[in-house]
C-alpha cells in the first residue's frame, strides 16, 4: 500500500457496484489491494444480476456501492453484493456509499409515511458491519439511522470532503488572484449550514491559513430563500454578508438541475462579487425527463455566472449515461476532483479500528480534520488539485 500503508495485512478486498467501478479500482490501488471480479448482467426486461467470481471466505471486504443510475436498481445491486459476500463467508463487510440514495426524502415524515431514506438505510445496514457515507443530504438523520440498535452495522462514518476541497482552493490561491482578504466562505441556504460541521471548518481553516477563525463558530455568509406563491418553488431572494469585490466559495452536498446555483451566482455577481465558485460533492445534473435534452443542466451551468464548479468523482456517469459524462468533460466550468486516495485512507482507518484501538493520529476523526500523518507529510498525495480547464473564467485572474 502506498500513502495509506498499514501494519495490518492483508487490506480489505474491494467489490464494486456497476457505476462505481473506476472509483473502486482507484481505491483498491491506493489501499494496496485489488478489486474482486464481479459480473454485472442486465436482461432484456431490465432485471439485473451480479455474480462474484472469486473466493472471499475469511477476507475483509469493502463494497463500493453504485452511485449514478436508477436508485432503486443501484440499491438492489448493493444489497445483492453484500448478501453474496456474506454467504461466501466474508469475515467483515464495510459498505462505502459514494451517494446516499433518497437522501432528500428525510422531510416526508407523517403518521402513515416514513421517509424512503429510513427504509433504504434499514435495508443496507442489515448487510454490513460498518459503513462510510459520503456527504449525505441530511448528516444527522443518516448517522442516527445507521447506528440505530437492531441492525448489523455497528459503526457509521459520515465523510465530508474538506481536505480535497481545501487542496483545490490552495492551488487556486497559489495560481490566481484569490487570497485570504478577498475570499468568502458561504452556504447556499440555511440547510447547507447544517451539513458543514466544525471538523470541516477546522480542516479548511488550517490548510488555508485562517489561523484566527474559530471552527466551532459558523460565521459564513448565506443565501436567503423564500417560496414563490404562484409556483410554490423556492427561489433566491438575497444574500447575507459583504461580498462586493470578493471571491465567494459555496459548499453543497449536491448540484441537481443547477437552477438554484445559477440563480445564486447571478445574484452574487449583481451585488459585486468578483467570482463565484461552487463545490458540490455529487453532480447529479438532472433534467425534466422527455422535456429537456439530457445535457440541459450542463448547458445551463456553462452559460451561467458561475466561474467554476468542482464536483467529486464519487458520482460517475461513464457507465450509465456516457453523453452526460462527455458533456461534463467538455465543460469549461465543471471540474472533477479525484477522491480515491482520501476515501482509501478513511477505509484504512476503519480497518485499523476494527482490530485495535485507534490512536488520535490515525483515526477517522483525524482524517476529517486534516490531521492524519499521511495528510501532513511534505508532498502528500491524499488530495491533489485538478487544473483549471482551458476557457475557464478564473484564468483571467491568473498571475
Amino acid at each position: 500500500m502506498n500513502a495509506t500503508a498499514s501494519s495490518i495485512n492483508p487490506p480489505p478486498l474491494i467489490i464494486s457496484g456497476y457505476s462505481s467501478q473506476p472509483l473502486a479500482e482507484q481505491i483498491a490501488s491506493a489501499l494496496g489491494s485489488r478489486t474482486v471480479k464481479v459480473t454485472h448482467r442486465q436482461y432484456d426486461d431490465e432485471e439485473t444480476e451480479t455474480t462474484i467470481q472469486e473466493n472471499v471466505r475469511g477476507r475483509k471486504i469493502a463494497v463500493v456501492a453504485s452511485a449514478a443510475g436508477a436508485p432503486d436498481k443501484q440499491i438492489s445491486e448493493t444489497r445483492s453484493l453484500m448478501r453474496d459476500v456474506a454467504h461466501a463467508g466474508a469475515a467483515h463487510i464495510m459498505l462505502l456509499l459514494p451517494y446516499m440514495f433518497y437522501g432528500r426524502s428525510d422531510k416526508n415524515l407523517s403518521m402513515r409515511r416514513s421517509p424512503k431514506l429510513f427504509q433504504v438505510i434499514e435495508d443496507l445496514r442489515a448487510g454490513c458491519d460498518s459503513a462510510v457515507v459520503c456527504d449525505p443530504h441530511n448528516h444527522e438523520v443518516t448517522y442516527a439511522k445507521f447506528n440505530d440498535s437492531g441492525g448489523r452495522a455497528q459503526h457509521c462514518v459520515i465523510a465530508h470532503f474538506a481536505f480535497p476541497y481545501a487542496a483545490q482552493l490552495q492551488s487556486l490561491m497559489q495560481t490566481t488572484a484569490i487570497d485570504h482578504k478577498n475570499l468568502v466562505f458561504a452556504h447556499a441556504d440555511a440547510g447547507s449550514g447544517k451539513r458543514i460541521d466544525p471538523s470541516f471548518r477546522e480542516c479548511m481553516y488550517d490548510m488555508l491559513g485562517f489561523t484566527g477563525r474559530n471552527p466551532d463558530q459558523d460565521d459564513w455568509a448565506q443565501g436567503l430563500k423564500d417560496r414563490d406563491k404562484k409556483t410554490n418553488k423556492s427561489r433566491i431572494k438575497g444574500f447575507s454578508g459583504g461580498i462586493k469585490g470578493k471571491h465567494v466559495v459555496i459548499f453543497e452536498d449536491m448540484i441537481s438541475s443547477g437552477g438554484t446555483a445559477c440563480d445564486l451566482a447571478a445574484l452574487l455577481k449583481q451585488k459585486g462579487a468578483h467570482s463565484t465558485i461552487l463545490f458540490a460533492t455529487s453532480g447529479l445534473f438532472t433534467t425534466k425527463r422527455f422535456e429537456e435534452p439530457e445535457t440541459r443542466a450542463i448547458e445551463r451551468i456553462n452559460t451561467s455566472r458561475l466561474d467554476a464548479v468542482f464536483i467529486t468523482d464519487t458520482y460517475d456517469f461513464r457507465n450509465t449515461r456516457p453523453p452526460l459524462a462527455d458533456a461534463i468533460e467538455q465543460s469549461p466550468i465543471i471540474h472533477s476532483i479525484e477522491t480515491a486516495p482520501y476515501l482509501a485512507l478513511i477505509l484504512h482507518a476503519m480497518h485499523i479500528e476494527a482490530h485495535e484501538p485507534a490512536t488520535n493520529e490515525n483515526s477517522v476523526s483525524a482524517i476529517l480534520r486534516g490531521k492524519h500523518p499521511a495528510q501532513l507529510e511534505p508532498g502528500q498525495t491524499i488530495a491533489q488539485p485538478t487544473p483549471l480547464k482551458p476557457g475557464n473564467p478564473l484564468l483571467r485572474f491568473q498571475r
